[in-house]
């Protein structure tokens, strides 16, 4: 069994995104069931790190990383999807090649190996091909267009008892 990150380095909407993200996974949820993220909150991953040891090796050059990035108003205005596994809200093409870098360059600042990102908010996780169209044509109807300002991440850590990325032991404040 995979062992789950500790860490998880992520960028969140606001808090009326990440309330409407969650009604969008309760309406899907009522209707294929049970899925993969169904419970989880809206946000765009950009790096874990698998434990204490880790996490304690690398905070100090994320933290200087993040004194780098420029805050931007980013936007999500389409559903997507990765095959038939997972259904995901994406950024429009400017603000997918900003957050897209921010994950290349945070792998990279600490000297971890990454070719290519695709920033995303998971809608649906471990889906086949029938709860694929299933959610598609749920969502068919469904606009989706919402900003906000990126300046920010949030230091996330597992939570063995709620079994969910539940505390938030940190925010790193952009810079510029």
């Amino acid at each position: 069994m995979k062992q789950i990150p500790l860490y998880s380095l992520v960028i969140f909407p606001t808090i009326e995104q990440i309330i409407l993200i969650k009604s969008f996974k309760k309406t899907l949820q009522d209707k294929i069931s049970w899925y993969g993220s169904a419970n989880s909150n809206a946000d765009i991953t950009l790096i874990n790190l698998e434990n204490e040891l880790t996490f304690g090796l690398y905070i100090d050059q994320i933290k200087d990383f993040c004194t780098t990035i420029n805050s931007q108003k980013v936007r999500f205005n389409s559903f997507s999807s990765f095959g038939y596994s997972t259904f995901f809200i994406s950024p429009d093409e400017k603000s997918q090649q900003y957050l897209n870098n921010i994950i290349i360059d945070i792998h990279k600042s600490i000297g971890f190996d990454i070719k290519s990102a695709h920033a995303h908010m998971t809608i649906a996780r471990g889906l086949n091909e029938e709860r694929m169209n299933k959610t598609k044509e749920v969502f068919s109807t469904t606009e989706i267009n919402f900003e906000f300002i990126c300046d920010c991440i949030h230091i996330r850590k597992f939570n063995k008892k709620t079994k969910q990325y539940s505390d938030i032991v940190d925010i790193l404040h952009f810079s510029c």
